[in-house]
């Protein structure tokens, strides 16, 4: 440091202390945040790979800012904004290396992906809604995710950002889960105590079989329990098929604490998460010896929380997810069949945020303002009609295609193993759409549409690899002929 930064700093300091002593300590706070969000943007405009793991961090803190301060902060839009400057950096770079792409939309789940934006476009002259106002929020955020996907495609280029791209979402991931867990076995901060208490029907929601569901430092508990469980399974199928002993006990213990953060956040939906991604584990592999050994620990481990004479209040949560008789599975059943008349005489929906809460704000006078979907399949059934239901549908099912297709048809092994431990993670994500509104939320859905062209991209590296040999071998035979 240089006597001019030290007493450039020096000033600053001084400067600081006099408006907190002036009650104008917002200005330095201001000052400040404008200070990093200019250099978050020149990340994401000419180092933006670098831009994207700082977005991702931003997204997995968003929401933690208004907690401590009981005040609404909008960094999820900030996120937003950020993203575009991402994708405008991403152009940039591309352009400047002279890269060449394309690869990225001939793949079936791009496809259906342009179809549902397609879609998405046209119910803007949904007759049935109310006003405009709820189609543009909520397409700004669908937008975003579309660039996350083509983003995410443009900067994991080789196989070593490929796998520095998931260690990032194992770690992060982990991190969110100890959290959860410490707010399950220490107790929550008395800041985040009187936000929650703020509102008493998210505390009503909150307190279920005398314990407070908990969310880390999440949006909400149905986003911490989805993307700890996702990531669960995730680590859970690379440490099966990791052959470093020192690596595959890092990764079991990952999956300890993400499945504990998955089960202290209450979330009934997430109890068909790890049956679901394993499940398809063992369908994709079920050749290997440890698939086997895997499907039978499983079976274990469900007898066990389903069976065990052990009384605590998570259990018997995720116990109440098979009781048939159980009052809020019943109020859905009912609430499903009431509406169901509906949806059979709207084939379009009644249109972009007309349901639950969002109704309420946007369409207040709708006949689906106010009505509680509980699932991200009713809701696309009310929202898009039975149409828009078949289009997601088919978009779920390319997902799924896409990942078994690809790894049936690679020869690289590590790449063979992220492409199903990715699929596993993803189709649980999807399964829990039937009872919950699932993808749609940060940062969950930046792995989820990251994820999609990440696939992709590991059917390239395995292309390039098969390619490389084919010239060795064909340049050793012509060495030889010579």
């Amino acid at each position: 440091m240089t006597p001019p930064g030290i007493a450039l700093l020096a000033l600053v300091a001084v400067g600081c202390g006099f408006l907190a002593y002036a009650d104008l300590f917002f200005i330095p706070l201001i000052a400040g945040a404008l200070l990093a969000g200019l250099i978050i943007i020149y990340y994401c405009l000419f180092q933006p790979l670098t831009g994207f793991y700082i977005v991702t961090t931003i997204a997995f803190l968003a929401f933690y800012p208004s907690r401590l301060l009981n005040k609404e902060i909008p960094l999820s839009t900030v996120v937003e904004l950020l993203v575009l400057f991402l994708f405008l950096g991403t152009f940039l770079a591309q352009k400047k290396s002279m890269a060449k792409g394309g690869g990225l939309m001939k793949t079936s789940v791009s496809i259906f992906l342009l179809l549902y934006t397609l879609y998405y476009l046209a119910e803007l002259f949904n007759p049935s809604m109310e006003n405009m106002g709820g189609w543009f929020f909520s397409f700004k955020r669908y937008l975003v995710y579309v660039l996350i996907y083509i983003i995410a495609y443009r900067l994991i280029d080789t196989p070593e950002k490929l796998k520095y791209f998931i260690k990032f979402w194992i770690v992060f991931s982990f991190i969110a889960a100890l959290y959860g867990c410490y707010q399950q076995w220490f107790g929550l901060l008395p800041m985040e105590l009187n936000y929650i208490k703020s509102d008493p029907l998210e505390f009503k929601l909150l307190n279920q079989g005398g314990t407070i569901r908990k969310f880390s430092f999440l949006s909400d508990v149905v986003s911490f329990g989805i993307l700890s469980g996702s990531m669960s399974v995730l680590t859970i199928i690379l440490g099966i098929n990791e052959k470093r002993k020192r690596v595959r006990n890092w990764l079991y213990f990952f999956s300890i604490i993400l499945i504990l953060g998955m089960l202290y956040s209450g979330t009934r939906t997430t109890t068909i998460i790890l049956p679901a991604g394993i499940g398809l584990y063992i369908f994709m592999t079920i050749q290997n010896k440890t698939t086997l050994a895997t499907m039978f620990a499983c079976f274990l481990v469900a007898f066990f929380v389903l069976f065990a004479p052990i009384n605590t209040p998570v259990l018997n949560r995720i116990r109440s997810t098979f009781n048939s008789k159980e009052e809020s599975l019943k109020v859905r059943d009912i609430n499903r069949h009431y509406i169901q008349p509906y949806i059979y005489a709207h084939p379009i929906g009644g249109g972009i945020s007309t349901t639950g809460v969002e109704g309420k704000r946007f369409n207040p006078g709708h006949p689906l303002a106010g009505f509680p979907p509980d699932s991200g399949l009713l809701k696309a059934a009310l929202e898009l009609g039975w149409v828009g239901l078949t289009l997601t549908m088919l978009f779920y099912l390319a997902i799924l295609y896409q990942g078994i297709h690809y790894h049936f048809c690679m020869q690289n092994k590590t790449l063979k193993v992220y492409m199903v431990a990715i699929t596993g993670a993803l189709f649980a994500t999807i399964v829990t759409q039937y009872a919950q509104v699932s993808i749609g939320q940060i940062p969950g859905a930046l792995f989820f549409f990251s994820a999609l062209s990440v696939m992709k991209k590991i059917k390239e590296f395995d292309e390039e690899e098969i390619a490389l040999e084919k010239l060795t071998d064909q340049y050793g035979l012509t060495f030889n002929n010579q």
